[in-house]
């Protein structure tokens, strides 16, 4: 209790900011950026990150969409106290969460270190850079990826400089990384597959690095052209990575020489991508006063943690909630981690006082509906009278936004809740959903089921192939590539068994 306590404390006060500092929220197309500085330091530092965007749709040919802007990416730029507060990651400058309410990125905000580095040295800068690679990777070529490249084309990406005329320059050396290309020899198998034959934490540096020596190789040297997208195809089409790597690269031990002639030889320039033709629009408002109290309970309620602290973390929240009683989104922040806690009675409470407030507000809505579809799960309920009530709350939300990804996810969920049938109107919510979050494993994973249902395997294996190969998934078992493994033997109704009880599981 005394440790719980502590840890809440320490949390509370790393936001508490002097009086004389506000919270800035800048909006862009792509990204909503929460930071404690000034109004133009947030705008710039905003506009620095559609900037990259920008260039990365270019140098990648990736088409903006109303999709992508229909859900733009939180960026939460801490200082060094309120980040270890809700990090709780010593030694980190950030990390990136895909979430279906919303995926987010938490990075240290250090401005003065961030002006003393350089391009290639490791600063907050280049760690956000890093993690964004990661989202726009996930979500722009929803794929297959083999460790080494997941983390090289991210490194690639992030040595990154911004330059005066508005262009920028990708893909300096990452000379952090230098000890580690230099001195962590590894060979091919140890590359392409660390799995089998060298994954571990001592060898993550070495696998980081030579990651981003070989991308860098095969992205910028022309008698190599075509071969990184042969190996991605043939990897997505059901070959292991180092199979794939020789099929595509021929000479594996051919391939390591080069690389090791190419580190100690001379690099490849970094690419220049022009400025974009028209200037990115931000808008820079002031957080209200209680929602950036608010902040210290909505970081964790992002980051999560076990079940039997929320409780405690729902105490600071009432009383935050209780002192800004006319901030609608103030309450629906307190709705939310009062559910997350199982007081659903205090939730249902704190959620009729936002939709009070805001009737269209969305997070108080989708509250509302998993409130609703707790208790008749509770209940057991079978009356679909019951679940038609519930699920009006999920109806209302997305009327209120119909680009928000929960409410179609949390309406297809619930007849999975009900043990009913989904409706043909569920199952296209969840595909429209899966269109507006491809980087979301949970959305995936229940499409993929609905797909196995209905007949198509190879729609569900699609669907499972970036899941199955996750670079940083857990240690537990790789559901999602035992379901495509099944599926290519052929052995569709095994793989529906393995996934419904992996579901069941969860």
């Amino acid at each position: 209790m005394r440790n719980i306590l502590s840890f809440l404390t320490v949390l509370l006060l790393a936001f508490a900011a002097p009086a004389q500092a506000e919270w800035r929220q800048a909006r862009t197309d792509h990204f909503i950026l929460t930071i404690d500085d000034t109004e133009a330091n947030a705008h710039d530092f905003a506009l620095r990150l559609e900037r990259f965007d920008t260039a990365m749709r270019r140098l990648y040919g990736v088409a903006d969409s109303p999709d992508r802007r229909a859900r733009p990416i939180a960026i939460y730029a801490l200082r060094a106290d309120p980040f270890n507060a809700a990090c709780r990651c010593p030694n980190a400058l950030g990390f990136y969460q895909q979430r279906a309410e919303g995926s987010f990125i938490f990075s240290l905000h250090d401005p003065d270190a961030d002006k003393k580095s350089k391009v290639g040295s490791w600063s907050s800068q280049a760690l956000l850079l890093h993690e964004y690679s990661h989202h726009f990777t996930f979500s722009s070529f929803p794929i297959a990826y083999p460790f080494w490249f997941v983390e090289g084309f991210a490194e690639f990406n992030a040595n990154t400089s911004f330059e005066p005329d508005g262009s920028l320059i990708i893909g300096y050396p990452a000379n952090y990384r230098a000890e580690a290309v230099q001195n962590g020899a590894l060979s091919s198998k140890q590359l392409f597959d660390p799995e089998r034959y060298g994954f571990n934490e001592n060898g993550m540096d070495r696998i980081y690095g030579r990651g981003w020596l070989l991308t860098h190789f095969l992205m910028l040297n022309k008698q190599r052209e075509g071969q990184l997208a042969t190996y991605l195809n043939a990897m997505n089409k059901g070959a292991l990575s180092l199979d794939a790597a020789g099929r595509a690269f021929g000479d594996l031990n051919k391939l390591n020489a080069q690389l090791d002639a190419y580190r100690r030889g001379k690099l490849a320039a970094p690419l220049r991508i022009p400025p974009p033709a028209t200037e990115p629009v931000v808008t820079v408002t002031t957080l209200p006063r209680g929602q950036a109290e608010m902040l210290p309970v909505r970081a964790q309620a992002l980051v999560g943690m076990a079940k039997g602290y929320w409780q405690r973390v729902a105490i600071p929240a009432g009383r935050i909630a209780a002192k800004y009683p006319d901030d609608a989104v103030v309450q629906a922040q307190w709705a939310e981690v009062e559910y997350r806690a199982g007081r659903l009675d205090r939730a249902d409470e704190a959620a009729d006082k936002a939709l009070k407030l805001k009737p269209d507000l969305v997070d108080a809505l989708v509250t509302k509906g998993r409130i609703a579809t707790s208790r008749a799960v509770e209940a057991k309920a079978t009356d679909p009278a019951i679940w038609t009530v519930a699920r009006a709350w999920l109806l209302k939300a997305n009327r209120a936004d119909p680009n928000a990804v929960m409410p179609l996810y949390l309406y297809y969920l619930s007849f999975e809740q009900a043990k009913a049938k989904p409706s043909a109107g569920a199952i296209k919510g969840l595909m429209r959903a899966q269109v507006l979050a491809p980087e979301s494993s949970a959305v995936r994973m229940s499409l993929a089921q609905q797909m196995l249902l209905d007949a198509d395997p190879a729609a569900a294996r699609a669907l499972l192939q970036p899941l199955a190969f996750a670079p940083h998934r857990g240690t537990g078992e790789n559901v999602p590539r035992k379901v495509v493994d099944l599926i290519d033997a052929g052995k569709i109704e095994d793989a529906k068994a393995a996934i419904k009880g992996d579901e069941e599981d969860d």
